[in-house]
């Protein structure tokens, strides 16, 4: 909290500032919540005086006041578009800045081919940073290559790419704690024109499971869930994580059931704790060799169950 002094105003003298501090008031908070007229009796100055210390502390400390048209406009010129026409579609026009996704499904399902995919697309924009941490050590740079490849870009179009897709690989939480408070000070210094649109982390289970204890669990989620909300909404970008799903059958009863007349309770990985960070959670399922289904499984902005259907192959997904 900022203490009161000359510096805030030059109509602070040391005298006027100990008065003050006698009626216990310190900082420029406690300075503008005081009733004016009480200022006024405190330090002798006029009434149209403190009035004007108020406002300059106001302007000089005070936040910036945006409507909710200006914070409209900064959403919609910050949504990144996936270049997956479908996804983006599902979306309503890619991902929002501010918003956690999360990426659900079972093991060879297509989460890791689904970041790679997006990574590449967004990076394709000369503008466009892509921060990609990397907790199963098995980020594949060939296979971003390969998928550029395909698509008949040049070398010099992949190796720009590569250099704008940022890897990390991490191997327990404290790693990628740490990550996030140094990505807070590297986003502080990038420039609007060049800079970071999506953080992916892939994926969260891996290492959030390395807790033997309940309540460590818990602690852990909580603070990677504050330093996701952080970085989001203060760098207003996007961030992916992964997340895998797990599977319970129940004896024939209940209204879903499979083909053996058993019901399927799909539940994320992480928990209930974990269940209302993302702001969005997508399911992504095996419909075939290279075809998948992705559904909108939870969402403050989607409606539910909508979906959509993409394919893999050497190009990525398309």
């Amino acid at each position: 909290m900022t203490e009161l002094s000359s510096n805030v105003d030059s109509k602070l003298s040391s005298s006027v500032i100990q008065q003050l501090q006698r009626k216990h008031i310190c900082t420029v908070m406690q300075f503008i919540d005081e009733d004016s007229e009480k200022l006024v009796t405190c330090t002798g100055f006029p009434l149209k005086d403190i009035l004007e210390i108020k406002r300059n502390i106001l302007q000089k400390y005070g936040g910036t006041v945006k409507s909710a048209f200006d914070l409209f406009k900064i959403e919609q010129n910050n949504i990144i578009s996936t270049n997956v026409s479908s996804l983006d579609n599902l979306l309503e026009g890619g991902l929002y800045p501010g918003q956690i996704y999360e990426v659900c499904g079972v093991s060879s399902s297509g989460k890791t081919q689904l970041c790679l995919t997006i990574a590449s697309n967004i990076a394709l924009e000369p503008n466009n940073i892509v921060r990609y941490i990397d907790t199963k050590r098995d980020f594949s740079g060939s296979r971003i290559e390969q998928i550029l490849l395909k698509r008949n870009y040049n070398k010099q179009v992949r190796d720009e790419v590569m250099n704008r897709i940022r890897v990390c690989c991490i191997y327990k939480l404290s790693q990628l704690l740490k990550i996030l408070r140094l990505l807070t000070i590297a986003l502080k210094e990038e420039k609007a024109e060049y800079r970071t649109r999506i953080i992916i982390i892939d994926s969260l289970p891996g290492i959030i499971f390395k807790f033997s204890k309940s309540n460590e669990t818990t602690i852990a989620l909580n603070r990677v869930a504050n330093m996701c909300h952080f970085i989001a909404n203060e760098f207003h970008l996007s961030i992916i994580t992964v997340n895998v799903i797990t599977q319970w059958n129940y004896e024939v009863g209940s209204t879903s059931t499979d083909s053996a007349g058993n019901c399927n309770e799909v539940t994320p990985a992480l928990g209930k704790y974990w269940s209302h960070v993302p702001n969005t959670r997508l399911l992504i399922k095996k419909i075939g060799f290279e075809d998948r289904k992705i559904s909108v499984w939870k969402s403050f902005q989607l409606e539910p169950n909508l979906s959509c259907i993409l394919t893999i192959n050497d190009s990525g997904i398309l």
